[in-house]
């Protein structure tokens, strides 16, 4: 089971923030929301990871922690190159993503 950290101890490369007013934001919702704010820096970003607070749901469900207690989920995506995080409405969502291309830093 992933522990609860807070955002900042997470570390989320190149993160972001998104927030949606729309009362019926779900996972499909963000995502589409948090690849179009990613496609102004690339035009062909990948998604790596992605976290959902209410089902607690993780993509990938990579279980185990890594170095300094990142959460699997979060260290897949770095140990992948990703560049870019995208935190939709204060934690609700998190997107992270890798550009061909890198990111600006």
């Amino acid at each position: 089971m992933e522990k609860a950290q807070t955002w900042d101890e997470l570390n989320l490369p190149g993160e972001t923030y998104l927030n949606l007013d729309a009362s019926d934001v779900d996972l499909d919702v963000a995502r589409k929301a948090a690849l179009e704010r990613v496609k102004k820096y690339d035009s062909d970003p990948m998604l790596l990871a992605w976290y959902e607070r209410k089902s607690g749901r993780i993509s990938p469900r990579e279980s185990c922690e890594g170095e300094g207690g990142q959460p699997g989920w979060v260290n897949y995506a770095k140990n992948r190159g990703a560049d870019l995080s995208v935190n939709v409405n204060h934690g609700e969502y998190i997107f992270i993503f890798k550009s061909e291309h890198g990111f600006p830093v």
